[in-house]
């Protein structure tokens, strides 16, 4: 009986105290395991003071280690200044509470790391043993001190303008999220920090429950391997609430699927925001990136200072339910009271008369997609620049779409995709229109003369000749010689074997960019013939058009089985400048030759096939009848003058 009252008075004690040895508490372990499974350990047994001055990180990392990814780590009360980063070891950490204020005591963590040239550097790396982990009732608060109206000290306005991640000035994070952790938070705060919860997990699964995200950033998502879940509390920041890129993960680049539920998206300049973090180069050979997924139930966005969203032109939003915005504007400039609710950019970053042009940016949204009016529409801003609610630079199959949450009547859609090409005889007669015997006058074709190898420029160690029809391994198409002629001149790229080319030609213009019209279809076509697969068994290629503002036309890579000739066409799409630099040509395989013919970049739609940047023919133009002729335009004077043949000799006239 002594025995049994001794054991339990030290499981008692050992439970209650704050200060005890680690050395009794290694000797007694298996007499509190069961005990400890419900509380946890507590840092204070391994010396942490709380009073926000003293170093715990040392006391944290000791609690953690004993933990041993069978018990919760449990922080008392108090404010604990923590200088390295904590690797979690435990089935979760949970406090009393993450505020301090109206009299009641919380647990704050000061997140004060030695490092401060490490970037997103986390206070808490949840890793290892994050698995359905749940981390509640606490706090982690930096000591940087963000703000929206002094921005311009955290964010190059060059690289902004870029939407580079490389924008921000380095910072740390409050959590990192990483390997195949699945946690699960609860009640946790975050501020003053650049970054309060970093995405980086290679398994999502990431839930949230009434937690106060905030900081620069109030989540990042960096790697977004899906399904992230928010319930309740808010997502804000000095920048933004939600921030994703644009980063290669589980076979796509970037994009948020996240299911947010009565969360409060605003209190920033943006809501959510998407930037390019995988490098300028990366983003500018990707033919799209992942914009929004998911479903928003009642996320309100409110006091937005800029946007509520802001997604790059190469986004594809797809798959997304939207039920309404509880959408309201920040003013668009600052007063001298920082207690106002006062969000927008600084002028610094963006000047008075640019600012809040549009409530949400997107890149293409395609169907199905919802924004629905239940919870409130987009309203466009009084600012000076304003233009519309939202912008949408391309939107398809619209009629299986719900947009009314966007206040469509003062959207602005650059360009709808309609199924225009479905019919089995508008195809035909599509194609028709593109061969020489029934299209005999072409249209001009736009690049310098792609029939002469100087005009061409190759990358990544590609060789270019020129051969002929009866130098290639399959015979030309029948369809080649309707579109570009029977003895049409072929480019040969070879590799190097080890890179795969790119090969790319500039606009016919003495100066560049051409100067073109803006918002005004394009058309290209070549034909292509592959003799080696350039990944797996399809062969892959994509022609676009690179014009101003890192704006790409055509940007879709298309593949195929079929071994043989593939005409390739891009139909439709225009530019928003207007201002083109070059067309490109890539995805041609590491091996093996490949074969181009025909390549044509035109205005409006695709014509019968020509080398020239003028109209031109295929054959001889007979005018017969008394007063034919030619009328042609003095350059200078424009006056205006007709050729003709009088008694086999040539007169010319003018025309009134």
């Amino acid at each position: 009986m002594a025995k049994r009252q001794t054991k339990y008075m030290k499981m008692n004690a050992w439970s209650s105290s704050d200060t005890m040895d680690p050395k009794d508490v290694s000797f007694n372990f298996d007499l509190l395991d069961e005990e400890l499974m419900s509380r946890g350990i507590n840092v204070k047994w391994f010396g942490a003071v709380g009073d926000g001055r003293t170093d715990d990180t040392a006391a944290f990392q000791a609690a953690m280690a004993k933990c041993d990814k069978r018990y919760k780590l449990f922080v008392p009360p108090g404010d604990y200044r923590i200088r390295q980063t904590i690797d979690n070891n435990s089935r979760g950490i949970y406090g009393a509470g993450p505020y301090v204020d109206g009299g009641q005591m919380g647990t704050r963590i000061i997140w004060d790391p030695l490092d401060t040239t490490t970037d997103l550097l986390p206070c808490i790396r949840i890793r290892n043993s994050g698995v359905k982990a749940v981390f509640e009732d606490f706090g982690v608060y930096g000591v940087s001190k963000y703000s929206s109206r002094e921005l311009i000290n955290w964010i190059n306005k060059e690289l902004f303008e870029q939407s580079l991640y490389d924008m921000f000035a380095v910072g740390s994070a409050a959590f990192e999220v990483a390997g195949s952790a699945t946690p699960i938070f609860r009640n946790i705060a975050t501020s003053g920090v650049k970054v309060g919860q970093l995405l980086n997990s290679n398994n999502g699964h990431v839930s949230s429950y009434e937690c106060t995200w905030n900081g620069l950033i109030g989540v990042y998502c960096r790697i977004n391997t899906g399904d992230y879940f928010y319930q309740g509390g808010s997502i804000t920041g000095a920048f933004c609430g939600i921030m994703f890129g644009t980063t290669l993960a589980a076979g796509h680049r970037g994009g948020l699927n996240a299911n947010i539920h009565r969360t409060h998206l605003g209190f920033s300049p943006y809501a959510i925001y998407q930037c390019i973090d995988s490098g300028l180069d990366d983003y500018k050979a990707a033919p799209v990136v992942l914009g929004l997924s998911g479903i928003y139930m009642n996320a309100q966005f409110e006091q937005c200072g800029e946007a509520a969203i802001k997604l790059l032109s190469k986004s594809l939003t797809s798959n997304l339910r939207m039920f309404g915005f509880g959408f309201s504007w920040s003013v668009t400039s600052y007063t001298g009271n920082p207690s106002k609710w006062e969000y927008s950019m600084p002028d610094e970053l963006i000047p008075a008369g640019e600012k809040q042009k549009y409530a949400a940016w997107f890149g293409t949204v395609t169907a199905p997609t919802t924004f629905n009016d239940e919870l409130g529409v987009l309203k466009k801003s009084n600012a000076q620049g304003a233009i519309g609610t939202a912008y949408i630079d391309i939107l398809t199959g619209d009629k299986d779409s719900d947009l009314t949450g966007l206040g469509p009547e003062e959207a602005v859609i650059r360009r709808k995709v309609t199924p225009l090409y479905k019919s089995a005889d508008l195809q035909t007669r599509m194609k028709e229109r593109e061969h020489r015997t029934l299209m005999p006058v072409s249209a001009p074709n736009l690049l310098r003369n792609p029939e002469v190898l100087s005009n061409w420029t190759v990358l990544n160690g590609g060789v270019i000749s020129l051969v002929t029809a009866d130098q290639v391994p399959i015979p030309i198409s029948n369809e080649m010689k309707q579109v570009i002629g029977p003895h049409p001149v072929i480019l040969k790229i070879t590799p190097d074997g080890v890179r795969s080319p790119m090969m790319a030609i500039k606009f016919n213009s003495r100066t560049l960019p051409y100067q073109g019209d803006a918002n005004r279809n394009l058309a290209m076509q070549y034909f292509i013939l592959q003799t080696e697969y350039e990944s797996g068994s399809l062969y892959k290629s994509m022609g676009r058009i690179a014009a101003q503002n890192a704006e790409y036309i055509f940007n879709d890579a298309i593949t195929w089985r079929e071994e043989g000739w593939k005409h390739l066409r891009g139909r439709e799409l225009a530019s928003q400048t207007g201002l083109l630099h070059e067309f490109s040509i890539s995805f041609i395989p590491k091996v093996g030759e490949t074969y181009i013919a025909g390549v044509m970049v035109t205005w409006d739609h695709i014509g019968s096939y020509s080398p020239h940047p003028h109209s031109y023919m295929t054959d001889s133009l007979e005018i017969e009848g008394p007063g034919n002729g030619i009328i042609l335009t003095d350059s200078v004077t424009r006056a205006r003058y007709q050729l003709s043949i009088v008694n086999g000799s040539l007169q010319i006239s003018q025309k009134l």
